[in-house]
């Protein structure tokens, strides 16, 4: 699965939204993501891909699409 699908699927499992999830909408004006559905949603993430986020880089994580970027950053390069 690609990293934005991933994301995708773990914010629907995180948070209580019904339409589309674009990479351009922001976690907390246009998806209604408080803190602690940011942390839990991070958190899914982390544990999928085995990685650690650091807190410093969440401030840095307003959209999907920063999410995304930023998963790609860490992870090691896909040869399939």
């Amino acid at each position: 699965m690609k990293t934005k699908e991933k994301v995708i699927t773990v914010l629907r499992e995180n948070i209580d939204w019904d339409g589309e999830i674009k990479m351009e909408h922001h976690l907390r004006n246009d998806l209604g993501i408080d803190s602690f559905g940011i942390l839990m949603t991070i958190n899914s993430l982390e544990d999928e891909y085995g990685i650690e986020i650091q807190d410093a880089d969440l401030d840095g994580l307003k959209t999907v699409s920063d999410i995304v970027l930023r998963l790609e950053e860490m992870l090691p390069v896909q040869n399939f």
